[in-house]
C-alpha cells in the first residue's frame, strides 16, 4: 500500500509570460548563451549575418523556463525576453527590424507525410 496520495486536479500547462527575442545581426558567436542555458535551449544557426558570424537561435523553444539568464549573459545585448501580446502584435504587423527572430512565433506546423499518387 502506498502512503503517497496522487493529486486531485491535474496541473495546469504552463505558460511564459514573455517570449526570447533575438538580434541575430547583433550576435557575435561568443557562445556564452549556449553555453550556459540551464535548458539547453539555443544553438548557433548554419547562416552567417553581416558580421560573418553564425547568430544563435532556438533549438529547444520549448523547453525555456524563461529565467533570463541568455539576457543576463549576452555582451551584445543582441538575445532578451520580452512581453508576449507586445511581441506577438509586432510580429503579426511585421514590425520588426530584419534579423530579429521570435522562435516561438515562428515554429511551422509539421508537414504532413501523406504520400501523394
Amino acid at each position: 500500500m502506498s502512503t503517497v496520495r496522487k493529486p486531485i486536479t491535474s496541473k495546469p500547462p504552463r505558460t511564459r509570460e514573455k517570449v526570447l527575442v533575438i538580434l541575430q545581426e547583433q550576435c557575435k558567436e561568443c557562445g556564452l548563451c549556449v553555453e550556459f542555458c540551464p535548458k539547453k535551449v539555443l544553438c548557433f544557426t548554419d547562416i552567417y549575418n553581416r558580421k560573418g558570424y553564425h547568430p544563435v537561435t532556438a533549438c529547444d523553444i520549448d523547453a525555456c523556463v524563461n529565467c533570463e539568464f541568455c539576457e543576463r549573459i549576452c555582451p551584445d545585448m543582441a538575445i532578451f525576453l520580452a512581453n508576449r501580446e507586445e511581441a506577438q502584435q509586432a510580429f503579426k504587423a511585421g514590425n520588426l527590424e530584419e534579423g530579429t527572430t521570435i522562435p516561438e512565433f515562428e515554429i511551422k506546423p509539421p508537414e504532413s507525410k501523406e504520400k501523394s499518387k
